[in-house]
């Protein structure tokens, strides 16, 4: 049986060993520890931006002065197109323009409200190739008038041309077909003709002011003059009894309506101020007509 000295020594080595076997145990612990735990890699801060001469060193070539030139843009735009240009816009004097804006008014009723309803029912009842006669012989008729304006302008190949296409639209046409009007011509000839009017703007005399006339629209004190003038040239002026003058000329001129109110209605459709649309296109036109 062994003594109480050799239990007493068993027990302690083998409690030496326990504590040795947990020394390893948490030496190993903390070595795994160590390894696992996580590293942290300080960044270094964004190189600065250096010069380009920075980037040679001492020996490299120096660039002579003037060798590098910068050049600033070009900041000058057209304003071609800029509708708020500082050049004026050529217009007519209105010293009469609330007188001109009543009938201005009267005007517009008359025209939408009775021609407008009229012609359309004449178009109902007429053939397009009488409408078309009947314009064709009223241009024939005022051929005085063009023939005349022409010479008092110095237009004389202009004259020339007009009477050409009046003998022929006389003996081929009897006036109610332009057979000339596609026929090449010595010069270029406006197909609304010449009036008094233009040929008072011809010899430079101006507009004078605006007028707006009781059922004829648009005109000026100039162009006023110039219808007086035309009536002298106006082989219907010389009609007797003069109802039957008035009657014609009435109805010769209704009958152009058919370009006349299409384009009356689209200037307002489109216009903010009407009146001042209509004033404004009538000088243009107008101008265009004297100086070509």
């Amino acid at each position: 049986m062994p003594s109480k000295c050799a239990i007493l020594s068993g027990a302690a080595s083998a409690a030496l060993r326990r504590m040795l076997v947990c020394a390893v145990l948490l030496l190993l612990l903390a070595a795994t520890g160590a390894q696992a735990k996580p590293t942290y890699t300080r960044l270094s801060p964004e190189p600065t931006r250096q010069s380009p001469s920075s980037l040679y060193d001492a020996e490299s070539p120096a660039l002579p002065d003037g060798a590098i030139s910068v050049t600033p843009p070009d900041t000058e735009f057209s304003d071609s197109l800029d509708d708020y240009g500082d050049t004026p816009v050529e217009s007519i004097a209105d010293p009469l323009e609330p007188w001109n804006r009543f009938w201005f008014a009267f005007n517009d009723v008359f025209y939408l409200y009775v021609a407008d309803p009229i012609y359309s029912f004449y178009e109902t009842i007429t053939p397009v190739q009488f409408r078309r006669g009947m314009s064709n012989l009223y241009k024939h008729v005022l051929f005085p008038t063009r023939f005349v304006n022409n010479i008092l302008q110095f237009r004389f190949k202009e004259a020339g041309v007009e009477f050409g296409r009046f003998i022929i639209n006389t003996f081929v046409g009897f006036g109610v077909v332009d057979v000339a009007k596609h026929k090449k011509t010595l010069v270029p000839v406006d197909p609304s003709g010449e009036d008094f009017g233009q040929t008072l703007g011809r010899w430079g005399l101006g507009h004078g002011c605006y007028l707006v006339l009781p059922f004829l629209g648009p005109s000026s004190l100039r162009d006023g003059i110039g219808r007086i003038g035309d009536c002298f040239t106006d082989p219907i002026f010389y009609v007797y009894p003069w109802e039957l003058a008035t009657a014609s000329e009435l109805w010769l001129r209704f009958n152009t309506l058919d370009t006349l109110l299409p384009t009356y209605k689209s200037l307002k459709d489109a216009a903010v101020d009407p009146y001042i649309a209509t004033r404004e296109a009538y000088t243009a036109y107008r101008k265009q007509q004297v100086i070509r």
